[in-house]
């Protein structure tokens, strides 16, 4: 038998989005396209509401040494204007076995002392090859106001 009532207690004070990454060119760092549907221009997601901040990295499918930058961004709009690191993992050894994982955290005083007009952040991540494939999540939490659908499921059409 399950549980004869739905529990909404973590959904409605955290949101949490993960997308599957390969970079369109593995010589260039560049901000993960956080939307759903990617290819919306939804390459940061709002803060406005949330005090903490963490970005989650793991390696799914590997052709090359795997993720060579990960960082958290501060930006000004969805589309990543104005894109400033906030807090930069040293990477250090190669994340380059699949499953590897590197996690950065940071909190919106961080994000605004970078970037005082900051609204938005996101994730910066180079690979070593374009056909390098990552799992991203960003999690925003610890909200200032608690409601249903912070996090939610999503399944492309």
């Amino acid at each position: 038998m399950v549980a004869t009532y739905t529990a909404n207690h973590l959904r409605s004070r955290l949101s949490v989005r993960t997308v599957i990454w390969q970079p369109a060119d593995a010589a260039t760092a560049q901000l993960v396209d956080l939307g759903q549907p990617q290819g919306a221009s939804n390459l940061m997601l709002p803060i406005a509401d949330f005090d903490s901040v963490m970005a989650v990295v793991t390696a799914s499918l590997l052709v090359g040494n795997g993720v060579t930058a990960f960082s958290i961004y501060a930006g000004t709009s969805a589309a990543g204007a104005n894109p400033t690191a906030v807090v930069t993992h040293a990477v250090g050894s190669a994340p380059d076995a699949e499953g590897d994982t590197l996690v950065l955290e940071c909190n919106v005083e961080q994000i605004h002392e970078v970037l005082a007009t900051a609204t938005h952040v996101g994730v910066w991540i180079d690979c070593a090859n374009n056909d390098d494939e990552t799992a991203v999540t960003l999690i925003r939490a610890d909200s200032r106001f608690k409601k249903s659908g912070l996090t939610a499921d999503y399944v492309a059409a």
